[in-house]
Parts: structure tokens; C-alpha cells; sequence
């Protein structure tokens, strides 16, 4: 089981904290890319730019990006940072 923690704009695009998935996620890529598809329609954009992704607490930019590889109990912390052009639409 995969669990997702989502913070700052990336909890107001789903309305929660915390998510878990026991589907097999192999990588970075295809969590988000799920993610993209089951957030609810009416909710804050969720901007793949404008992500901060740790994985196990570890920054994702210092380890393989998005083709980091998940393992089962791995803990996802997603966070949607808001820019300036954002926040002027």
C-alpha cells in the first residue's frame, strides 16, 4: 500500500490529507497521473509544474523525478505550491 499526504493546495484539490492506494503504482509518473484522473472536477487545478514531491521525506528532484520507483509502505508528501499567476485568476 502506497500512502499519499497532501498538503497546501494539493489537499484543497481533493479534500483531504491523506490518501492510500493498494494498486499497484509502480513510479512517481503513474501515482500522479491517477491522481490526475480521480480528482473531483470542481476542485483547484493540480498543476504538475507547481508540485513539491518527497518520497519517505526525500525530495523526488533528488532522486529519479517522476520515474521515481515506489515500494509498498512508501509515504508520498504532495504539496501544490501557489504562484503569483494563480492567484491573480
Amino acid at each position: 500500500m502506497i500512502t499519499v499526504k497532501l498538503l497546501g493546495g494539493a489537499k484543497k484539490s481533493f479534500s483531504v490529507d491523506t490518501m492510500s492506494f493498494e494498486k499497484n503504482i509502480s513510479t512517481l509518473s503513474e501515482l500522479i497521473n491517477h491522481l490526475i484522473q480521480i480528482k473531483p472536477k470542481d476542485t483547484l487545478e493540480f498543476d504538475i509544474a507547481n508540485l513539491l514531491i518527497a518520497v519517505n521525506g526525500i525530495d523526488s528532484s533528488a532522486l529519479d523525478g517522476l520515474d521515481t520507483k515506489l515500494e509498498d509502505n512508501d509515504v508520498i508528501s504532495i504539496c501544490l505550491l501557489y504562484t503569483s499567476d494563480a492567484a491573480d485568476d
